[in-house]
């Protein structure tokens, strides 16, 4: 489907407008018909035309004028215009086209023709609209306002301008003019682009010689104003003598050209062109340049709003990083001062045990051996009844010894796996802090649950032990959770030239996989609430992290979870400072 265009029709011959408007309605296009050039351009002010269609021979002003008016409009500089014309003579196209048609189509080709060269300059309109559209000002009639103390002279010259569809804002002094172009000039300082009467000012043609103020005054004064406002106003000084000497003081005094005044206006007219066409061209070569200047702002702040936005997510991110931090260190810190009142604790409870203990053993070993005294002494008043109590009395001896230096170990353990000193790092053998910390588990282990363990042959390590102690004993108990009541636990450690595993895997059903890629985060837990705090694993990756270690955990092919956890065989003295900022 077509676009719908608006074109306007400039033709005198009503049978000519006629017929042109169906042959483009039938194209598609909305028509306006206009039967001068003077109503065209006054319509050209108020309604937008996408094409113009201008006969050459029109009464009063011709299609050429038409043209080099419509150009001097701004805002309409691009409007395309297709001049007809039933002359045959190659000056008539020439200066057609000269004038700014962008085609010009004799009379005498065929409709089809013509519609089809309409629609050729059709073709760019919405480029040409788009371009236009930030145009500063609208498709306007040129004010020009003129200064002369002679009512005749500005009666007439006011009327040969309005004939050239120019808006005439006639003054006989020049106070007047002053007035009239400060307003415009407090108008452009308050960026309003005109005065509120909406008659902004385009051109000033005054005369030399007046009362109170003469035009050289008054040129100097505007001048003045122009300059402060930076103003695009040409200046026309007009007079009756015909004098290079006032020439030169007018054009010294700021005017941009002179004039002498005659009865034949077409040099005066002439001259207003060319100023108007100078000052369009300025004004659109300011319109351009601010626009590059807003563009460049915009990009401007657009960079400066994208690289505060950057900022923003980086210190949000920062601060993501840093909150993550103090949550892992506040974890930590919770989790040490634990360990720490669970070492004073057993400390405590294994110094008061030791004292009845040691007291224990010493009396039940001296009545194990009084006992083996009696028992040896050779003597018939013994009777098989006596023999038999002593017998008994001798193992009870001996299965209390037992009893008491199996609580004597599991002090001992207990006293190893929690020492303050074991978060200090140092050579420890692996091998004695995984057996010190089973027994702490053995009150969860029934007849069903077993524990097995296989050892390298070197478990020398250079770590901290109580640390260690703490991620071993975490892995059992998430074993022992994992499984229930029956199962088994399979600890196992190895040991290559640059690297020393601990493997520890359980029997249970695995580790879920929406759950595999969350298991070290803090407080994360797949256990129901209230039975875990989701701190265990998180802990115990953090402590791998400080021995510069590998923590994976992984599900068994044969079924069940192992956790392993690899450190560097190579750690030593010199980097203890950087392993325990870590």
């Amino acid at each position: 489907m077509n676009t719908c265009y608006r074109i306007m029709i400039v033709e005198d011959s009503a049978t000519q407008a006629m017929k042109m408007e169906i042959l483009l309605a039938e194209a598609g296009h909305s028509v306006d018909c206009m039967t001068s050039a003077e109503d065209a351009l006054t319509h050209l002010a108020t309604e937008r035309a996408d094409l113009v269609v201008v006969d050459y021979h029109l009464p009063g002003m011709n299609g050429a004028e038409f043209c080099r008016q419509l150009r001097l409009r701004s805002g309409a500089e691009t409007i395309p215009v297709l001049m007809l014309t039933g002359d045959e003579e190659r000056d008539v196209e020439h200066h057609g086209l000269e004038s700014g048609a962008d085609d010009l189509l004799k009379k005498s080709a065929g409709d089809d023709v013509f519609v089809a060269r309409a629609e050729a300059l059709l073709r760019a309109a919405k480029q040409r609209s788009a371009l236009s559209a930030g145009a500063s000002e609208q498709f306007r009639q040129r004010t020009i306002l003129v200064v002369d103390d002679s009512p005749t002279f500005l009666t007439f010259l006011a009327s040969e301008l309005e004939m050239e569809d120019y808006q005439v804002r006639p003054v006989d002094n020049a106070r007047a003019a002053l007035d009239i172009v400060a307003a415009q000039e407090a108008a452009s300082l308050d960026a309003d682009p005109s005065p509120d009467d909406g008659s902004e000012i385009d051109c000033v043609v005054l005369d030399l010689v007046m009362p109170d103020i003469d035009g050289i005054e008054l040129c100097t004064r505007l001048n003045q104003i122009r300059r402060t406002a930076h103003m695009s106003l040409p200046i026309l000084m007009v007079t009756s003598h015909d004098s290079n000497q006032e020439m030169m003081r007018a054009l010294e005094a700021g005017a941009d050209d002179f004039v002498t005044k005659s009865n034949d206006t077409v040099i005066l007219k002439a001259r207003i062109r060319a100023l108007l066409r100078r000052k369009f061209l300025h004004d659109e070569h300011e319109r351009i340049l601010n626009e590059f200047k807003n563009k460049e702002l915009e990009v401007i702040q657009a960079r400066a709003e994208r690289e505060a936005a950057m900022e923003r997510a980086a210190l949000a991110e920062e601060l993501s990083r840093a909150n993550a931090e103090l949550k892992r260190t506040q974890v930590q810190l919770v989790q040490s001062a634990k360990m720490a009142s669970l070492g004073e604790l057993v400390a405590g409870v294994a110094h008061e045990v030791n004292n009845p203990l040691a007291y224990s053993t010493a009396h039940l070993q001296t009545v194990a051996a009084s006992i083996d005294f009696v028992a040896s002494c050779e003597t018939s008043v013994h009777s098989e009844m006596a023999t038999k109590k002593l017998d008994k009395a001798r193992t009870r001896a001996r299965d209390a010894l037992d009893g008491l230096q199996r609580v004597a170990d599991l002090i001992t353990k207990l006293r190893t796996f929690s020492r303050l000193d074991e978060g200090e790092f140092k050579n420890a053998n692996v091998k004695d802090c995984i057996e010190a910390t089973i027994p702490l588990l053995q009150h969860r282990l029934s007849g069903k649950v077993t524990i097995t363990t296989e050892f390298a042959d070197d478990n020398e390590l250079f770590c901290a032990p109580g640390t260690l102690n703490q991620v071993i004993l975490n892995f059992l108990t998430n074993a022992l959770d994992a499984m229930g009541d029956e199962g088994e636990i399979r600890i196992s450690t190895s040991r290559t030239p640059d690297r020393y595993c601990i493997a520890v895997a359980d029997s249970g059903p695995g580790i879920a996989p929406e759950a595999v890629d969350r298991l070290f985060e803090p407080f994360f837990t797949t256990k129901d609430v209230g039975e875990g705090t989701g701190l265990g694993l998180a802990i115990s990756y953090q402590i791998v992290q400080s021995h510069q270690g590998e923590l994976v955990a992984r599900n068994r092919d044969e079924g069940g979870a192992e956790l392993i956890v690899s450190i560097p065989t190579n750690l030593s003295e010199q980097n203890h400072a950087c392993l325990s900022a870590a």
